[in-house]
């Protein structure tokens, strides 16, 4: 069994909300897609709000790419 190696980012324009989720999805990658809702358990001492927010951070910082018309994340 091999051991499994840990990411880490160091891109100090990013809010630690942006790197917190960034860093779970990287080093936890399930599947190529996560929406604001299937996050929340992983953050629950932040909003929905918060993590669309930190997500739209990534998203304009280049990290995500996202498909669609609308904003990546609306906030609601």
């Amino acid at each position: 069994m091999s051991e499994r190696q840990i990411i880490t980012i160091s891109d100090d324009k990013l809010s630690c909300e942006a790197s917190a989720i960034l860093l779970r999805m990287l080093n936890f990658p399930d599947t190529d897609y996560h929406t604001a809702e299937e996050l929340c358990p992983f953050f629950e001492n932040d909003s929905l709000k918060t993590i669309r927010n930190a997500l739209n951070e990534l998203y304009d910082a280049g990290y995500l790419r996202c498909s669609g018309k609308t904003a990546p994340f609306p906030i609601k």
